[in-house]
């Protein structure tokens, strides 16, 4: 692909923001697997619960490479309205009307719908990698 082959290092930082969320996700659901789901721990976490969430992440990733790939799911966005911009009801603020709103991830509207498609791909397939590595591990090791 000619997009891993063109890493910019806003794309690079979107890749690891968006690796670092899903990451910190995976764990906290792992967590909360083991500590509810596998009370009598019965299963080790790093086995079974890591090869659960890079399964699910893998599928992720081959929905965003089927979007990549041309594929449209028109029922889904049918319904979605877009939200225009609420003027203010009061006077308060008039300066400030009409500025646009700055983004708080300010890396990730920067791109259009391929790109942050292609982002999110290659979060995906890495953050899969990340947790299918310490399951196969463990699973084979232990």
């Amino acid at each position: 692909m000619e997009f891993l082959a063109k890493y910019k290092p806003k794309k690079l930082k979107s890749v690891i923001y968006k690796l670092f969320k899903r990451l910190i996700t995976g764990l906290v659901l792992a967590l909360l697997w083991d500590r509810f789901l596998n009370a009598q721990k019965r299963f080790l976490m790093a086995e079974h619960a890591f090869f659960i969430f890079g399964v699910v992440f893998f599928a992720l990733a081959w929905v965003n490479y089927l979007k990549i790939d041309g594929l449209k799911i028109h029922y889904l966005n049918e319904n979605k309205k877009k939200a225009g911009r609420k003027k203010p009801k009061t006077g308060f603020l008039i300066d400030y009307a009409e500025e646009e709103p700055s983004p708080l991830d300010s890396t990730d509207s920067e791109y259009d719908e391929a790109e942050e498609t292609k982002t999110s791909f290659v979060a995906n397939l890495l953050t899969g990698i990340c947790f299918i590595l310490p399951s196969l591990f463990f699973s084979v090791f232990l």
